[in-house]
């Protein structure tokens, strides 16, 4: 196994995403520094959800049990030592910080810098033809869903860009609907492809459901 730094966010990555990042906290330069001085490439590093603005005030960030590796596809440095990074969001795996370094920044306060080992947490695959079956109403709900909450022909933006790997698929509707981070968490930390689909599509039609009602309240 690897011992990967870990990148928290308050965003869920999935695996088939391109995700865009820009670094500027010390601690997080020194981040990309040394993901860019690895000797393998691609170079890569772990993004986890973590919620930075934990409920009681003096407590450290929770980080998620599960993140995704991303290897990076461009890094740019700014002239103010900043940079600039556009991700790709690889495999998931199971988060477990065993290392940190408390790097200092500006001001003169440190923070800290987490590594974990690479412990990777694939997805469960059952029967392709039941998860064919499940990417197709999750897909079907997310049509809908789309046309109910995005302007212009959602169906055939949908149609055009949507992967055809049922893996990719899943990452696809998940990072498309609009809903709290902790549920894209959820989804994320679904043990099989089937339930990650099926947790989708629930997600969907609750939120449709509660459109209409709110609709049929005003009128």
């Amino acid at each position: 196994m690897s011992k990967l730094p870990v990148f928290p966010l308050e965003v869920v990555v999935f695996p088939g995403m391109t995700v865009p990042l820009h670094a500027h906290e010390e601690r997080y330069k020194r981040l990309v520094r040394e993901v860019l001085a690895q000797e393998d490439d691609p170079k890569r590093f772990i993004i986890v959800y973590s919620d930075a603005a934990p409920a009681i005030t003096d407590v450290a960030p929770r980080m998620a049990r599960y993140g995704t590796v991303v290897h990076v596809l461009s890094a740019e440095e700014n002239v103010d030592g900043t940079f600039d990074l556009l991700v790709h969001g690889q495999e998931r795996t199971r988060v477990e910080v065993d290392t940190v370094v408390e790097v200092t920044e500006r001001g003169g306060s440190s923070r800290p810098l987490g590594y974990a080992e690479e412990r990777p947490a694939p997805l469960y695959r059952g029967d392709p033809n039941e998860e064919a079956i499940a990417a197709w109403d999750a897909l079907d709900t997310f049509r809908t869903y789309a046309g109910t909450r995005f302007d212009g022909e959602a169906g055939e933006e949908i149609d055009k860009h949507v992967p055809d790997d049922p893996f990719y698929q899943a990452s696809f509707v998940c990072a498309n609907i609009l809903v709290p981070t902790a549920a894209k968490q959820t989804l994320l930390e679904a043990e099989s492809l089937r339930e990650r689909f099926d947790l989708a599509r629930g997600m969907m039609l609750e939120r449709m459901q509660r459109r209409g009602r709110a609709k049929r309240g005003r009128a």
